[in-house]
């Protein structure tokens, strides 16, 4: 058996109590570990020893699963932590020393390989050492709040103009090339209360556990009770408050009034609103109330919730909306005339992105009309991410794509980027990919001029004021 020993002191200028908590759960190192791709904690309750993580690691070439668990905590002055991976195994061993303004990390980790890859120690150090030095300057910036620089590059601006290299951003290769210049995310977000649509599967739950873990109090809408209970027993053993659950169906916008009906009784002030909730359609389908079902859900349903609860946003002060779109609608542009795409053979895949389309519109139009009110509005699309709706909904491309494709964590970073840290609140009205503005439009005809966005706008309403006025279920009468 060989080794590799590395070891580095940090000071940091943040609480000592804080920073040994944020260590201790290993599940943070996707945070500040340029190398992690991904990181879980496995063991239900609090943390203690014994308590396992599941790592995901990219060395030079390969991916590796690394079994994580806590051999040793002393509370604010030791962690003892053991990896094991097939051909070697880590210890993680980190000594603290501080008070209430300052702390002092001794930090070391030593890697021991098994025959035969003990030959190649003396090859591996040199990159084992230099990941861990980076991943420690990682932690460094994490713990003292230091900003993502989110400005995009002018190869940003370029890639997107040549399409393939844009695309390629899309997966998860892109995703780990763009996470290399983040800082983690640590904003206490305990007094924030955050309303996520669509948060019990997929990029809205990975999402909605991130905000749990950092304190925020979630307010989950599901369609679906039994799911959202299951999902808040999880967000609990995790050590999470309990979410407070809304059941709403909303591609029916009588359920959406209802939904905003309760939410203003309560007069609770909303920091976030988050509209994720959606789904692929690859029929054609009319929901109970005569409105097609993806135009329904994705267009009309966020903004009918988001217009509604703009007293709420208002009462939070600097509140922030953030729109969860989709690349797809790089394809197509809005198409006033048959926005329930009745006058074409009908394609889920461009009834998706024509909404999507519309949504984007609807927060530049947003952002431009509540800057003064304080209210920030975002878009942004998570990339292609490995989650049941793409799987059920587009099988063809989930087959060719599945190895390139990210993590429903991966794809919800920018999601909980632009609810919890302060240099996403120096703007708004941009749509983002990985903490980075994007353009809204590359190919030629799909771009939404100012007026195509006020008629945007004219025709929701329309649709809002005839829901109003007509009973559920005669909407066509």
């Amino acid at each position: 058996m060989s080794s590799i020993s590395f070891e580095q002191s940090l000071e940091i200028q943040r609480p000592l109590s804080f920073v040994y908590a944020y260590l201790s759960d290993f599940s943070n190192t996707a945070s500040w570990d340029p190398s992690v791709l991904q990181a879980q904690k496995t063991t239900p309750g609090p943390l203690q020893v014994g308590t396992h993580f599941d790592i995901q690691v990219k060395f030079a070439w390969t991916q590796i699963s690394l079994n994580y668990h806590i051999t040793d905590m002393q509370k604010d002055r030791y962690l003892e932590l053991k990896g094991m991976a097939d051909t070697y195994s880590l210890v993680d061993r980190i000594r603290f020393e501080g008070d209430e303004t300052r702390c002092t990390v001794h930090y070391q980790v030593d890697v021991y390989y098994q025959e035969p890859m003990a030959r190649l120690a003396p090859i591996f150090a040199p990159l084992v050492k230099a990941n861990a030095e980076q991943a420690l300057r990682t932690l460094k910036r994490t713990l003292e709040g230091e900003s993502t620089d989110w400005q995009p590059t002018a190869w940003t601006k370029l890639s997107d103009r040549l399409v393939l290299p844009g695309l390629l951003k899309f997966t998860r290769r892109g995703f780990m090339a763009s996470k290399s210049r983040w800082t983690g995310i640590v904003t206490d977000l305990s007094r924030k209360n955050i309303l996520i649509t669509g948060a019990t599967s997929g990029i809205g739950a990975a999402a909605a556990r991130s905000l749990g873990r950092l304190g925020a109090n979630l307010i989950v809408v599901a369609r679906n009770e039994k799911k959202a209970q299951h999902f808040s027993e999880l967000l609990v053993s995790e050590g999470c408050q309990p979410p407070r659950i809304e059941i709403a169906d909303l591609s029916l916008m009588q359920d959406v009034q209802n939904l905003i009906k309760r939410l203003l009784e309560r007069e609770e002030p909303i920091h976030v609103l988050i509209n994720n909730a959606g789904a692929l359609f690859n029929q054609r389908v009319v929901t109970a109330e005569g409105i097609e079902q993806s135009f329904a859900t994705l267009l009309l349903s966020p903004y009918l919730l988001t217009e509604g609860l703009k007293p709420l946003l208002e009462k939070a002060g600097g509140a922030r909306v953030i729109n969860v779109t989709s690349g797809g609608m790089y394809t197509q542009p809005i198409v006033l005339q048959d926005l329930e795409s009745e006058q074409e053979d009908y394609n889920g895949t461009k009834a998706y992105a024509r909404a999507k389309r519309g949504l984007v519109d609807l927060t530049e139009i947003w952002a431009r009309e509540w800057k003064d009110a304080g209210i920030i509005v975002h878009s942004m699309h998570p990339g292609w991410a490995d989650t049941p709706a793409v799987s059920h909904s587009l099988p063809k491309f989930y087959e060719k794509t599945r190895a390139w494709l990210r993590t429903p964590e991966q794809g919800a970073d920018t999601i909980v980027w632009l609810a919890a840290t302060p240099e996403a609140a120096e703007t708004t009205g941009l749509f983002w990919l990985d903490r980075t503005p994007h353009s809204t439009a590359i190919f030629p005809g799909t771009k939404s001029s100012p007026e195509t966005q006020a008629a945007l706008r004219s025709k929701l309403n329309e649709y809002v004021q005839r829901f109003r006025e007509t009973p559920r279920g005669n909407q066509r009468a």
